[in-house]
């Protein structure tokens, strides 16, 4: 067994250099940071996988908390200090219920420290179990209209491009039905082709585009809503559809690029009176070897923070920061805020900045 244990070491050891190009610098080196489950089957239940990875610090590592991209995934760890040398396993668990097709998730693990963090990723290919169109588009939207899904997502989009997205509609009733679409918010180059009819138990497409345009400060976060007309009776509830808008950016290894860290990632002011502003101090910094630079700032209602869209970080250079957050007039209540940085980082480009406060 020790025999094997050292084995065991060494061969995640020797991953170190595969992997720190494309990881945050931790003293947590893993076997692997992304697992792809393949082809799976909605009617087989959660899959799961066991991360294993090497602390290569003199000091201890304790996992103090995760943070997953959507609740369809758990991850099973354990919260004891892991010394130098030793070694570690995280088990991620997806549960694909009412999910079709390519699917991934992201998983931010974090410890007491805040410094020694890490993403993991897990893909996998979902088929989903055979169903009736009532039960396949589940989610009402206009008479007899319904989708499978009130959320569109793009992910990145870089500029210059155009990227299509389909929505599928379903009409339940026994009648054709007219459609319309009704578009609002901020329509960042975002453009709709709806079918003008559909016709009794059809499946029909409705294609969302996003141009981003090439060359003007368009950044960050795309978020646009799209109303479904059904023979003139507008959906009660729209289709969401968001965008994270970057520039074009190239992560080949004889090119310079920046590399954002920050300190801490997550950002925790304990347990303050009520009603209140409170802030903290963090340090961002670029340990790359080409200019960061912030393209958007978007800090969500009730934060605040000290930079703004156009400053830059030199490579090798830090800067300390300072993020605000109100609190809560509700007693015992916690307060979850969010800032969204979007920077020419290649590896990284978008980033959700966490703060939390607790209310005596």
């Amino acid at each position: 067994m020790k025999t094997k244990a050292l084995l065991t070491l060494s061969a995640l050891l020797a991953c170190v250099c595969v992997y720190a190009q494309d990881q945050p610098t931790s003293a947590m080196v893993f076997d692997s940071y992304e697992w792809d489950f393949g082809p799976i089957n909605e009617a087989d239940g959660p899959v799961m996988h066991t991360f294993r990875f090497v602390n290569i610090s003199n000091n201890p590592i304790q996992i103090d908390n995760v943070a997953t991209s959507c609740g369809c995934t758990t991850v099973q760890y354990s919260t004891e200090p892991i010394h130098g040398g030793e070694e570690g396993e995280i088990t991620v668990v997806f549960d694909p219920s009412r999910y079709d097709g390519r699917v991934f998730r992201e998983v931010e693990i974090i410890t007491k420290d805040r410094i020694n963090y890490a993403y993991l990723t897990v893909y996998a290919d979902v088929t989903p179990i055979p169903m009736g169109l009532e039960q396949i588009y589940p989610y009402l939207l206009a008479g007899t209209i319904k989708t499978n899904s009130k959320h569109c997502t793009f992910g990145y989009i870089n500029q210059g491009e155009s990227v299509t997205k389909v929505v599928r509609i379903a009409n339940v009733g026994d009648k054709t039905v007219k459609l319309s679409t009704v578009t609002s918010g901020n329509r960042y180059g975002m453009s709709v082709d709806c079918p003008q009819s559909i016709a009794p138990q059809e499946v029909v497409s409705i294609h969302i585009t996003y141009d981003i345009p090439k060359g003007k400060n368009y950044f960050g976060i795309a978020r646009d809503t799209v109303w479904i007309v059904a023979d003139g009776a507008k959906s009660q509830e729209p289709i969401t559809v968001n965008a994270i808008r970057i520039e074009k950016l190239s992560n080949a290894d004889n090119k310079p690029k920046p590399v954002m860290r920050i300190e801490p990632t997550y950002v925790e002011f304990g347990e303050k009176s009520p009603g209140k502003i409170y802030k903290k101090t963090i340090v961002i910094g670029n340990t790359g070897n080409a200019d960061l630079i912030f393209r958007n700032i978007e800090p969500m209602p009730g934060t605040a923070i000290s930079i703004s869209s156009g400053q830059v970080i030199k490579p090798g250079k830090e800067m300390k920061v300072t993020v605000a957050v109100t609190n809560s007039r509700q007693p015992h209540y916690t307060t979850m805020g969010s800032i969204n940085l979007t920077t020419n980082d290649p590896i990284r480009p978008f980033y959700e900045l966490r703060l939390q406060i607790d209310t005596k």
